[in-house]
């Protein structure tokens, strides 16, 4: 069952096909931080910035984060390299854990048994990427802060959740 439901989320994230007349690109990668995984994402132009739908999944041994993000490609930093992007967002996740404690305010609390755990959050985005014009490569160093709660009634704020990225882009 939890492999049948990584699957179908991964094919769902992998066939998404954007219905609109504008030029996009899309990037496929991985992200290595305290939330890594595969992502998806598709970049439309509009005006003078770039406006991206970004999709990650996040498979641990013991949980399973889908996230959901709007992410905006909107300063070029010239100064430095045409080729270097700032880029800043927000959106969400849901997923589960399957855990027998949970870290609340410090303290660590011990369930008689693993407990199946549904979870949701908010996210925010803020990050570099440099685009290799020699390449269809990006790489990334973003920081992805967020706030997720967990059921039985406890949460997490993860300010600092700073990861790597790499991308190939079509």
């Amino acid at each position: 069952m939890k492999r049948s439901l990584v699957l179908i989320t991964l094919l769902l994230i992998l066939t998404y096909i954007p219905l609109s007349s504008q030029i996009s690109e899309n990037h496929i990668g991985i992200r290595g931080g305290l939330t890594s995984g595969i992502y998806y994402q598709n970049l439309v132009r509009e005006g003078t910035a770039e406006i991206s739908f970004f999709a990650m999944l996040s498979v641990n041994p013991n949980s399973v984060r889908a996230t959901f993000m709007k992410i905006v490609y909107e300063t070029n930093l010239s100064e430095v390299s045409d080729n270097l992007v700032f880029t800043w967002g927000y959106g969400g996740h849901i997923g589960f854990a399957v855990t027998d404690y949970a870290y609340f305010m410090g303290e660590k609390y011990q369930f008689a048994h693993e407990k199946f755990r549904p979870l949701a959050g908010i996210d925010g985005w803020a990050g570099l990427e440099y685009r290799f014009t020699s390449a269809p490569l990006a790489v990334g160093v973003n920081v992805k802060p967020y706030l997720e709660i967990m059921t039985p009634g406890f949460f997490t704020l993860q300010p600092g959740d700073i990861g790597i990225s790499f991308a190939y882009r079509f």
